[in-house]
């Protein structure tokens, strides 16, 4: 597969692509820098994915632009980039670019926002959600995002988001968010072995928020 380069402003739905993207690999065999990861970092890392016989894909999360410089299109593994905002994609030659302009896409944040307030709405914004062809795989993926951020605010995040993550983490003592992330990895593996249904899972996602004490 060709190098991409995914950028917009449109997050949710690069990040779909993203998702879809990553579930053509082995899960063992995807490798994930994420924004903050330092060039010296990633040029060891894929300099030892270099040295693995099976296909692997190597996704960098707004990496510094300093990596243009050390790009190599000629590698073993599927390289892809993805940004959260617009970027000139002449400055990453040899790359295939995907734009996500902003548009009036269906947000999966109102659904995380009533997940934490556990507010049986997230029923009807899910179905939202599946309507706008977002599948249990992307939910999922999200709502760890969701209990990742409830455990530790990220450093970078707007002031109004560090605000809301500090009302809803009176809900979220560590010992729940541990509990949670540990149940909806189970759904997760239930789904992927083929021991639950969609339909059952998403019931099983939701519920898990909504039983909250």
């Amino acid at each position: 597969m060709k190098p991409l380069l995914l950028h917009g402003p449109a997050k949710v739905a690069s990040r779909k692509k993203l998702i879809d993207l990553k579930q053509k690999f082995d899960p063992n065999n995807v490798v994930v820098y994420e924004e903050g990861t330092d060039l010296s970092t990633i040029k060891t890392g894929l300099s030892a994915q270099s040295l693995f016989e099976d296909q692997q894909l190597v996704i960098l999360e707004n990496p510094p632009t300093e990596f243009a410089n050390y790009t190599l299109h000629s590698t073993p593994y599927t390289l892809i980039l993805w940004f959260d905002r617009e970027v000139d994609p002449k400055k990453w030659p040899g790359f295939e670019a995907l734009l996500f302009p902003e548009g009036r896409e269906v947000s999966v944040f109102p659904f995380l926002d009533l997940l934490a307030a556990g507010d049986q709405k997230a029923f009807v914004e899910l179905e939202k959600l599946k309507l706008a062809g977002f599948d249990i795989h992307y939910c999922l993926t999200m709502v760890f995002y969701l209990l990742r951020n409830l455990a530790v605010t990220p450093k970078n995040a707007p002031q109004f988001v560090k605000d809301k993550l500090q009302r809803q983490r009176k809900n979220f003592p560590m010992e729940k968010i541990a509990s949670l992330y540990k149940e909806v990895l189970e759904i997760d593996f239930k789904i992927k072995s083929g021991k639950l249904e969609k339909p059952q899972a998403e019931f099983l996602l939701v519920n898990k928020f909504l039983s909250l004490e």
